[in-house]
């Protein structure tokens, strides 16, 4: 696999603290992947996240995006490579209309109208908010908002997008919408998705989960074997999938295979003992 993301020996602390946010941290992350990053609030994520995106500067180490390291003189220049939809959808609206918001950063980019208005239709087609574009986005739901935030972020042709708790303030109907456009938009304009978030029940879609504690990188695995440390994660600060809790429930009467099962092998399970009944 051809990496798009290469960070190593990574370091920062913060101005007013003494104890490091990221601790010689190194993980690299692959073309058309989906990596979630998870930990308990203060592990590091947030702050992985900017200096990802150039935001701070890290104290030591190095980050190559696309085969460019991060530095003074090419920054401007790798954040274009980089999209990020935020946790509060409000916080990211400027535009009159659903439109006007998504067309935000091509104008930034000094992009004729004719062309512009070519790439907010496409954006909005894509995340199937097209119908709404002469919308108020704060007459929208929630879910709507994010897929908005979304077409913004399109419209700019990254290569990588960054979810940064962006579904945490969603109903569960409006998370499994989100997160499934973006596997979806994974697919189908080879994109590569970093999804930070403290739950890791949002994680069921990635390929590949890096847990962080302290800044520290203390687990790199497939989700399946994540979630087989089951109640151990707490170790972590990250709750056990609620799934995982069913399971084991259902196993004190039932026989199930032994490891994780995703929601649609848990139902094929019950069906089939349902069916030997």
């Amino acid at each position: 696999m051809e990496k798009i993301i290469s960070i190593k020996n990574l370091n920062y602390t913060y101005p007013d603290s003494k104890k490091p946010a990221i601790n010689n941290l190194t993980v690299d992350i692959y073309k058309n992947e989906w990596l979630s990053i998870v930990g308990k609030n203060g592990s590091g994520k947030s702050t992985l996240t900017k200096l990802i995106d150039g935001l701070i500067d890290a104290d030591s180490g190095t980050i190559e995006i696309d085969g460019q390291e991060i530095n003074e003189n090419n920054i401007w220049e790798v954040r274009t490579k980089i999209g990020i939809v935020f946790q509060n959808p409000d916080h990211q609206f400027v535009g009159a209309t659903v439109e006007d918001d998504v067309a935000f950063g091509l104008e930034n980019q000094g992009m004729p109208r004719e062309q512009m208005v070519k790439e907010v239709d496409h954006a909005l087609e894509l995340v199937g908010m097209h119908d709404f574009k002469k919308r108020d986005p704060q007459t929208l739901s929630g879910g709507q908002k994010q897929r908005v935030a979304i077409a913004g972020v399109l419209a700019t042709k990254p290569r990588i997008i960054i979810m940064d708790e962006s579904t945490s303030m969603l109903d569960p109907e409006g998370r499994r919408t989100v997160l499934n456009l973006i596997q979806n938009l994974r697919q189908q304009q080879d994109l590569t998705i970093i999804s930070i978030t403290h739950d890791i029940s949002e994680t069921e879609l990635s390929q590949r989960i890096v847990v962080l504690s302290d800044g520290q990188i203390v687990r790199d695995d497939i989700p399946k074997n994540i979630y087989n440390i089951g109640t151990n994660l707490s170790k972590f600060g990250l709750e056990e999938p609620f799934s995982d809790e069913l399971i084991s429930t259902l196993r004190d009467s039932l026989e199930l295979p032994e490891g994780y099962l995703n929601e649609e092998e848990l139902m094929k399970q019950l069906w089939k003992l349902r069916s030997n009944m």
